[in-house]
Order: C-alpha cells, then structure tokens, then sequence
C-alpha cells in the first residue's frame, strides 16, 4: 500500500515537474509578434478584373508610348514647337501611364485597383519573401524572421496612394487579428519609407496600447522636401545635378563608378554638351512645365492623398494654393488636412506620447547620398530618396559634400547634456535636435530602406527587434549613434573623422578611379589655360 502511495506521489510529481518544465519553455519561446509596415511600390499596384500592372509604370508601357510619338517627338528636333509636341503628346502620355491609376476629387480610386495583402504570418508566403529579396522591406522582413521565425513575422501592405487615415483604421484591425492569433498582447512595428505615414497615423487614432515597440526605418515621419518642391511646381533639373545623383546612388558598383568618372571626364572636356543639356531642360520646363502641371500631374498623382502626406509642413499650404492653381476641390482638401494637420503637423508630439506611455521607439536613418535631381533641394543629405532632416526627427544636415564646419556647436535643442556628443564624425550631422538623440542612428552609404540580409545592418534590425530593455545609442558599443556601411563587406564600423570620402570602394577600384579623376585634373587645368 505505501509502495503504491509512493509511486502515485512520484507520478503526480513528475507531472506537475514536467507541466511546469513545458510552461517555463512556453515562455521562454514565446516572442513579440512583428509587423513590417511597408512604404511605396513594395508590390505592384493591379487591375482587380485583368490583373493588369498599373503601377509601377512598365517600361513596356513607356516604349509603347515613345512608338506612338515617334512622328512628332522627330519633328520637334526639326521645329522645336515644345506646344505642338506638347498637344500631341501629353494627352497620350496621361492615357497609357497613368489614366488607370487615378483617384477622384473624394481621393478615391477611378479604377479597381488592388495590391498584394498578406493577411497571415509570413510562414504562409514562402514565394513573396525568399531569398531573391536581399534589401527593401522584403530583406527587413527576412531578416526579422531569421531571429524569431516567419511564424511571428507579418507584412501589412496597403495601396499607397490612399489616404494614411484610411490604411491605420486597417492596420488597426490587421494588428487586432494579429494579437488574437498569437495570443499576444502586444506587437512591434517596424514602419519602413511611407509606413511611417500609417503608422503614426495609427498611433494619433488608436494609441500605444497594442505596441511594444516601433522602430521607424528611414521612414518618412515628415515628407519629402522633393515632394514639396514638385508640389510647388518648383522643378529645377541640371545636367551637373542628375549626374551627381547618379553618382551617389551607385557607391557600391564599381563599374557604374568607372563609367560616370569617364563620362564627367567627357562633359568637362566638352563644356558645349552641358550647355546644350542645360538649355533644353530649361526650355522644356520654361515651355512645358504649366501645361504638364495641368493636364498630367493635377489629375494623376496630384490626387493622391497618399502623396499629399509626403508634403512637409513648411510646404503645405503653399502647395495647395499653387499646385491647384488655387481650384483644389473641397472634399479632396478635407481628406488632406485631416492626415496634415492632425499628424505630419503633431508627429513629434505623437511619437514621443507613444513613448512616455511605454512604447520603446527607435529610429533609424540614412545619409551620404543626393536627393531626386528635379528640384533645388538636391544636393543635401538623403539616404538616395527621403532627406536625413524628415526621416531622423529634424536633425541638422550639411549640404552634400560639406560639412557643418570645424567651428559648428551643436545646436542641443532635445538634448541639453553637454557630455553627449551627438555630433557626427565626419562633420555632417547634429543628432541634438532629433525627436529623440538618444534613440536615432545613423547609418553613412546605406540606400533608402536598405537594412541588406547579411550585413550588420542586418544584425542591427534584429539587436532593436529583439532587445530586452529600452535601449540607446550608447548601449551597444557594436551599434554606436554615427556608423558607415561598406557595401562591398556588409561590414558597419563605428564613424570616423579621418576622412571625408565620396564613397565607398576597395584600394584596387579606388586606385583606378584616382587614375580616372587624375586625368580629369589634368584636363580642366588644360581648359582653363586654353585661350578660347
């Protein structure tokens, strides 16, 4: 009978051990769900009837377009009539590319247009985020769901040319279903480009209760100064401008590198190719640039809620007035405002709210290359696309390739505390005027939502998504506040002072560009001796 009593004991025990071994390792596997918001384009926007790719714009499209002009865009070298080419052209140009990705004066799609939703973890689309997918929010997703496994990774994805206010009511329920599937009480965003848009949008709607923590990439928490300039009508396109850009943009190919070193060699060799350059743009947008405004972008993009919120706030009004020649229609004014005012205006206020009520909030930002070569902001600090100033919290920039000066003070209006440098290295930013200084990294050369798989990049997103506590710039001397990526390595090391380069490249590809930069000395000083 004891024998018996003992062996039952033993086996209740055993039990209850094993019952509370299982509930310890629940536990300790059980992760913060999270969700990848996504920005522009990440997938194509397409006709719900036909399938039909709508956006982006196809090059099949586009050449389609330059066949059916082919008579008049010959002509006009002959004429130079920029209005007949514009009568018969832009008409044409509105129909095939973006007739069918219009909005209404309600700001509402013309056409059935629809996008990729994943409506479920990332586990269930092993074809959408694959390997093929190595940078974007398609690399960031990848790269969160090799630390904690697709099943707790999820995607919202939403038509970006509607209004923020309507994609955070329906990331509001997509994070409801969210945490009922996993059983979580919270999540974690990581808003990437226009997700910032959404998600703050979310977070003036519905509040921090549902979020654990937003880690904002590159995000456009405040426009585009690109946007705001277009938005305008200030284009302004020069040959020296593009070519910087392009220039920037291709850090990490050497060959592209080689190519655009010659072709500046060229153009400063033959200084009559710029002026023909530069005076045909002129003439074009002296010629075309109202009519283009009229009848192309005011009813194509310039209806685009999801654009509108893209404006900076020192661009807004202004823009109203001027893109819409002062007609801009009420109802599609409302809906604007409504993201505008309530929001980009109040982003610092909602952001830090979300994290005095508990929300750990981090904010990752990019620099070191130039911005869209159409307008007069170009040549200022950007991560290839959204200005450092927007996407970090107003930090202060310098222009690209100077810097803020060997005299500059930081400007300390967040951060107070003299004993935290928050001025970068290499002389181009003050993080003392960020939302948060403490929380906001700088990564120099790395492209607009970039984060590639297999860089420290990389290890950098999942350090945020993973952390334990609150952390700061300070907390991990792996990932301080200032970092540069080398591109060819994957490698981020900590921002140094002893050289201010234009980019990145191995010393055999830097040896042969100097080769190439060489020349181009030797030739402009030849130019400038020469008598004519």
């Amino acid at each position: 009978m004891k024998k018996t009593a003992r062996k039952l004991i033993s086996v209740l025990l055993s039990i209850l051990l094993a019952f509370s071994m299982a509930t310890v390792g629940f536990a300790k596997e059980k992760v913060t769900p999270v969700i990848v918001v996504s920005g522009m384009n990440a997938f194509p926007l397409t006709l719900a009837d036909t399938g039909e790719q709508v956006w982006p714009i196809q090059s099949d499209s586009i050449l389609s377009v330059v066949k059916d002009n082919i008579l008049p865009l010959t002509e006009f070298l002959f004429t130079y009539n920029w209005q007949k080419v514009g009568d018969e052209v832009i008409g044409d140009v509105y129909k095939a590319l973006f007739e069918k990705v219009a909005c209404d004066e309600k700001g509402n799609s013309v056409y059935d247009v629809e996008t990729r939703i994943f409506s479920k973890s990332l586990d269930n689309y092993p074809d959408d985020f694959n390997e093929d997918d190595t940078v974007s929010e398609g690399g960031i997703a990848r790269s969160i769901m090799r630390e904690i496994g697709a099943e707790n990774v999820y995607y919202f994805n939403y038509d970006w040319r509607l209004s923020p206010m309507k994609h955070a009511e329906a990331l509001n329920t997509f994070i409801e279903n969210v945490k009922k599937e996993k059983g979580a009480d919270k999540v974690t965003l990581v808003p990437c480009s226009m997700g910032g848009t959404v998600t703050n949008a979310y977070l003036y709607k519905y509040g921090n209760s549902s979020v654990k923590k937003v880690i904002y990439t590159m995000s456009a928490i405040q426009g585009l100064s690109s946007v705001g300039e277009m938005f305008n009508r200030n284009i302004d396109v020069d040959l020296d401008t593009i070519m910087n850009y392009i220039f920037s943009i291709q850090k990490d190919d050497i060959k592209m590198q080689i190519i655009m070193a010659l072709v500046n060699t060229l153009v400063e060799a033959t200084p009559c190719i710029t002026k023909f350059a530069d005076k045909f743009i002129d003439d074009s947008l002296v010629e075309l640039n109202d009519r283009v405004y009229d009848e192309l972008m005011i009813e194509s993009m310039g209806k685009f809620p999801g654009w509108w919120a893209l404006v900076p706030d020192e661009y807004y009004d202004s823009a109203k007035e001027i893109f819409f020649g002062g007609n801009i229609p009420e109802s599609f004014e409302k809906l604007i405002d409504s993201y505008h005012y309530n929001v980009q205006r109040n982003a610092e206020k909602i952001m830090k709210d979300t994290a005095d009520k508990g929300t750990e909030v981090y904010v990752l930002a990019s620099y070191g290359f130039v911005g869209a070569p159409y307008t007069n902001q170009a040549m200022t600090q950007t991560d290839g696309l959204i200005e450092t100033h927007h996407q970090s919290g107003r930090a202060v920039t310098a222009p690209y390739g100077e810097t803020l000066g060997k005299n500059y003070v930081a400007k300390s209006t967040k951060c107070s505390d003299k004993t935290h440098r928050h001025l970068s290295a290499d002389g181009i930013i003050d993080a003392s005027t960020c939302f948060f200084p403490e929380q906001t990294w700088f990564i120099k050369f790395n492209r607009h939502v970039g984060m590639p798989i297999d860089t420290d990049c990389e290890k950098l997103m999942r350090y945020l998504v993973t952390s334990d506590s609150y952390v700061n710039v300070c907390s991990n001397e792996k990932f301080p506040q200032f970092m540069e990526l080398n591109r060819l390595t994957g490698e981020l090391t900590s921002l140094t002072g002893d050289r201010i380069r234009a980019d990145l490249r191995d010393k055999d590809s830097s040896f042969i560009i100097r080769l190439v930069i060489i020349c181009d000395t030797i030739i402009k000083n030849i130019k400038t001796n020469l008598p004519f």
